[in-house]
C-alpha cells in the first residue's frame, strides 16, 4: 500500500512549492504540527499547501514563528480599566 501525501510544508520564503524543500504529510493535522514545530525550530514562517491528486497544489496555511523576545510589555499596576480614571489622569 502507498501513501497519497495531500500536504507538504515548506519556508514561507519559497513562493512556489518545491519538492526538493518540502516535508510532506498525510493529512492535515499532522502538516500542522510538523508546521508548528519547523516553525519555532528554523525561526521562520511556513506555509502548508494542499496538494490535489490531479491538480495544481494550492496554498493552504500560513504557520508563523511565535518569537519569544516579541511579548507585550504587561504593567503589573495596570487593570487595563480607562473608565475608572479621570481625563486629567489618562492625559
Amino acid at each position: 500500500m502507498t501513501t497519497e501525501f495531500t500536504y507538504a510544508i515548506q519556508p514561507s520564503y519559497l513562493a512556489e512549492l518545491s519538492v526538493h524543500c518540502s516535508v510532506f504529510s498525510p493529512d492535515f493535522a499532522a502538516a500542522k504540527s510538523i508546521a508548528e514545530s519547523q516553525a519555532q525550530d528554523e525561526a521562520t514562517d511556513q506555509n502548508i499547501w494542499k496538494i490535489p491528486l490531479g491538480g495544481k497544489p494550492m496554498l493552504w496555511m500560513c504557520v508563523y514563528y511565535n518569537d519569544p523576545a516579541n511579548k507585550p510589555f504587561e504593567n503589573p499596576g495596570d487593570d487595563g480599566d480607562l473608565l475608572a480614571y479621570t481625563s486629567e489622569e489618562v492625559i
